[in-house]
């Protein structure tokens, strides 16, 4: 195997969002594994241990073993999350379901009463209706026995309350655990869940939110062991409310930081990326389909899919017989998340009763001339502006509009930019209009603005290309793309579309740092408290009326670290554009030279100056490939 069991293990670790604040965000560690889920399928059979026997040594050696019975003890292997390393415990039977077997870790408690409702959930509520929405497990799988191992225990995380460090792992599933141990050493040859004990609560609300996460992350495994981890969480976070847990609570880390890569599940904001996905999820679960039978059979097909990523999800529209596509679905969505009126288009633009109130605040208020923006937006993302025009109604307006291609092979992103007119009051109908954008990114449209409405919301919305094998890198590695808009009455200026800045510009205003200021700045970065060190401090007092000076002083650090994370990887970023790969250099040598402790704190910059190698290899540039081959 190319690397330990720690790094190796195919672990989905989620967090109980539903009692931590958002701090707690630097727990999650979905994408460090799930490049090895991809090396297992790949490379190793998925047989049940009775095939592997006889294909191996001609016998069946398990055929007379002896069922389950409560009281019985195993041992399993587990990962300490804080040691990251793997360690032998002792667990006994409690209780056997209909679809589980509930093992308790010896020497910790659990009430009779919770792990009866443990039992009652997942065979009565969790198992059915996942199955119903997302298709099976592995059956009977590599045990030959049909039912899930539910193995209660207390995670060995960072949780430590006398430290004030609040976050703390929930559960994980290891896909491992699904293939034989002559091949996977620390597989325990079943199909099974590991839950946390302490601090989450056995039989309650969010510890059975956690099982429905899970086990949908086991069936999608069963059925496409290589999708992309947004669409996986995705599905896993819808799992959670259609079993009867709720929305999320991580759609609030969305609501405040709206602008993440829905693709890249990336480390920038990682509790917002899980509301952002739920909303994807759950929205497209809504919208694609009429009635509850066509929407599970939609979703099964997604699961069921062998390509990923957003092709799977056009795939799964094709054998669906639905006109519509991932480009329609995308650009639907995001207005929704701004506009959420349902009145229009059969409902593409708004949430149903559930979601009815959600709205994304609009990153900016013009009130009055000029109304001109120059901004950049994210792959996979949106940009949204909102305008007071009281002074336009009844009036035809000249909107004008121009964006940045960004390329990269023979492949780019596209715009979808959509002018809105409504009414502040929601008492009339908006009207939505389409932009159309020119092989130059361009646009120039004049529209009449209604009497009736006094507002307009301009959203601005970057694809990337929909096509699995470049999918990832161009999410990952494209730089936020610069626009570009104007809205003015037509007798005051031209129709000509602005300019925007060239596909190299950067963000920064700052001189670009050279080699000895930037490893200064990586030193800097490594020296610092990561954030699971720093956040314990203040998670405890998050969300009381006033935040304490620890709390204040932990968001001005780790907005510190990230802009200076942001002011090398826009340097790298200038630098590569010119062939020239010094600081990704000297960004090697750093991480190579730092401690095990100094490598976990450089962790997110690691991921970004990757996703950007991978980019530039994309583009054909084998400096990128040799410099891949050192991370």
């Amino acid at each position: 195997m190319p690397r330990s069991f720690i790094r190796a293990a195919s672990l989905v670790i989620m967090l109980s969002f539903c009692a931590i604040p958002a701090f707690s965000e630097i727990i999650d560690a979905t994408g460090l594994f799930a490049e090895e889920v991809r090396w297992l399928a790949d490379n190793v059979a998925k047989e049940t241990r009775d095939e592997f026997l006889f294909r191996t040594s001609g016998i069946n050696a398990y055929a007379d073993s002896k069922p389950p019975e409560v009281g019985d003890v195993e041992v399993f292997n587990t990962l300490n999350i804080r040691s990251k390393t793997n360690v032998k415990i002792r667990a006994q039977l409690k209780k056997i379901g209909k679809h589980c077997y509930v093992y308790l870790q010896e020497g910790k408690k659990v009430d009779a009463t919770a792990i009866t409702r443990i039992v009652s959930e997942f065979d009565g509520r969790i198992y059915p209706r996942t199955r119903s929405m997302f298709g099976s497990e592995w059956n009977p799988g590599i045990d030959g026995d049909p039912r899930i191992t539910l193995l209660l225990l207390d995670i060995q995380d960072n949780y430590n309350p006398q430290q004030g460090r609040r976050g703390y792992t929930a559960g994980y599933f290891y896909a491992g655990d699904c293939y034989n141990r002559k091949k996977k050493a620390e597989s325990n040859e079943r199909e099974m869940l590991y839950l946390d004990i302490y601090p989450s609560v056995p039989g309650s609300t969010e510890f059975m939110s956690v099982v429905a996460h899970e086990f949908q992350h086991m069936i999608h495994w069963n059925n496409d062991p290589k999708e992309f981890t947004w669409v996986n969480e995705s599905l896993s976070q819808l799992s959670q409310f259609l079993c009867g847990y709720g929305h999320p609570p991580q759609v609030q880390a969305f609501i405040r930081n709206p602008h993440n890569n829905l693709a890249a599940w990336s480390d920038d904001d990682m509790i917002a990326n899980y509301g952002h996905v739920y909303l994807w999820a759950y929205y497209i679960s809504t919208r694609i389909a009429s009635t509850d039978e066509r929407r599970r059979a939609f979703v099964r097909r997604m699961v069921a899919q062998t390509s990923q990523g957003f092709s799977g999800l056009n795939a799964a529209i094709e054998k669906q017989g639905i006109k519509n596509d991932v480009r329609n679905l995308f650009r639907s969505f995001c207005l929704a998340n701004y506009l959420n009126d349902d009145r229009v288009e059969r409902g593409a633009y708004g949430y149903d009763n559930p979601l009815a109130k959600l709205a994304l605040r609009p990153d900016l208020r013009l009130d009055k001339p000029p109304f001109e923006v120059k901004g950049r937006v994210k792959c996979w993302s949106a940009r949204a502006i909102q305008i007071n025009s009281a002074s336009f109604r009844g009036r035809e307006v000249s909107v004008l509009f121009a964006g940045q291609k960004v390329t990269a092979g023979n492949y780019s992103n596209s715009f979808d930019v959509a002018l809105v007119t409504y009414s502040s009051d929601r008492k009339h109908l908006p009207v939505i209009n389409w932009l159309d954008i020119n092989s130059e990114y361009k646009a120039a449209h004049r529209i009449k603005v209604s009497s009736v409405h006094d507002r307009m919301l301009m959203l601005v919305v970057n694809r990337g290309p929909a096509v699995m094998k470049v999918e990832q890198a161009f999410a990952r590695g494209s730089a936020p793309a610069a626009f570009t808009f104007a809205i003015r009455l037509p007798s005051s200026s031209t129709t000509t579309a602005p300019r925007v800045a060239s596909s190299g510009s950067s963000r920064r205003t700052t001189a670009r740092p050279d080699r000895a200021r930037s490893r200064s700045m990586i030193e800097e970065i490594a020296r610092s408290p990561g954030l699971e060190e720093s956040a314990g401090s203040v998670l405890s007092s998050r969300g009381t009326a006033e935040e304490p000076l620890a709390a204040v002083e932990f968001d001005f650090g780790f907005q510190k670290i990230a802009d200076t994370e942001d002011t090398i990887i826009d340097a790298i970023r200038e630098d590569i554009a010119e062939n020239d790969y010094k600081l990704v250099e000297e960004f090697v040598r750093a991480y190579a030279s730092a401690s095990d402790l100094e490598k976990s704190r450089l962790h997110t910059l690691r991921s970004r100056v990757l996703d950007i190698l991978k980019f530039e290899q994309l583009q054909g540039s084998p400096r990128a490939e040799a410099f891949i081959s050192q991370f």
